[in-house]
């Protein structure tokens, strides 16, 4: 974004197009020619507090619907664990088991796909929710809404990947706000 057009933001805005890029560093760090966790962990935080600082960018009607939105409670549930308690994706060392499994797709006799993906670990995650409320009451609510939208993945049966995740919540917040 060029310095002229960044002008012409709105704030909220601007931190949509600030998640937005982190997601694009995150997956251009998942595999060929980067493949860094380093900077998978990296991009995935600096998303998480570009993406969640919108809520403190709109008017307080735009505020109650991100708020009731379990998608983006999720996130704010992730954002605040990072913030207060430990970084999610950090492998050892730190106050919860990491809530992630990296996956390393390679591919034999075809075009070259070596990338890594982030999957979340639901039980893992179940886990951390339960401690964090236990720890900050006043996260209860943020909580509540993270545990729904996590038995929703978990109930699809399906692996989630966060990648995945990050950009269908993007994307869902996006349109929100564009039709605001």
């Amino acid at each position: 974004m060029k310095e002229e057009e960044l002008a012409q933001q709105t704030p909220a805005s601007l931190r949509l197009a600030q998640a937005e890029y982190f997601l694009g560093e995150y997956i251009r760090h998942c595999g060929p020619p980067v493949d860094s966790y380093f900077g998978m962990v990296c991009c995935f935080d600096a998303f998480l507090f570009a993406f969640v600082s919108v809520e403190e960018m709109v008017n307080e009607e735009m505020k109650k619907k991100l708020n009731e939105d379990s998608k983006f409670r999720f996130f704010k549930a992730l954002r605040n664990i990072t913030t207060h308690h430990s970084i999610l994706s950090a492998p050892i060392d730190g106050k919860f088991l990491r809530p992630f499994s990296r996956s390393i797709e390679m591919s034999v006799g075809n075009t070259q796909n070596e990338s890594s993906r982030l999957s979340l670990n639901f039980n893992v995650l179940r886990e951390i929710l339960d401690a964090v409320e236990l720890e900050r009451k006043q996260e209860r609510y943020t909580i509540a809404y993270a545990r729904e939208f996590l038995k929703e993945m978990e109930d699809t049966g399906n692996k989630v990947f966060i990648e995945d995740l990050m950009r269908n919540t993007l994307d869902s917040i996006k349109q929100m706000l564009a039709n605001s």
